[in-house]
C-alpha cells in the first residue's frame, strides 16, 4: 500500500508509505505508478533509499527481539555487528532517542 499525490491533470507528482494531507492511497500495481516511475532512475533511487533506511531500523529492532526472546545472544553475532549496533545505540541515547522504533512509534500517538 502507498499513498499518491496527484497534480491538477491526474498525474501522480509524489508517492510515499505514509498517508499525508493530499495524498490517496494507492495499490503500487496500477499503471499511473509504473508510469511515475518509467525511466525516471534518480526517484527510483531515492525511494529504495528511503525503505532502506527504515529497514534498517526494523533489522535492529528484529535482533533485539531475537535476543531477548533468547532465540541468538548478542555474542553469536559478528564482532563487527556488535560493535555498529552498541555504536548506534549510544548514538540514539545522546540524542534522547528511543533504541527501538515501536517504542518511538508509541510515542507520536
Amino acid at each position: 500500500m502507498v499513498y499518491v499525490k496527484r497534480n491538477n491533470e491526474n498525474n501522480i507528482i509524489d508517492i510515499c508509505l505514509e498517508n499525508k494531507e493530499g495524498y490517496e492511497k494507492s495499490s503500487l500495481f496500477t499503471d499511473d505508478i509504473k508510469t511515475f516511475f518509467k525511466n525516471d532512475k534518480d526517484k527510483i533511487k531515492d525511494i529504495l533509499n528511503k525503505i532502506d533506511i527504515g529497514m534498517v531500523r526494523i533489522t535492529e529492532d528484529l535482533i533485539d527481539s531475537l535476543i531477548k526472546n533468547k532465540n541468538i545472544l548478542f555474542t553469536d553475532l559478528p564482532d563487527a555487528v556488535q560493535n555498529k549496533l552498541n555504536l548506534k545505540r549510544i548514538l540514539r541515547e545522546q540524542l534522547n532517542f528511543s533504541t527501538n522504533i515501536y517504542e518511538e512509534e508509541e510515542l507520536k500517538l
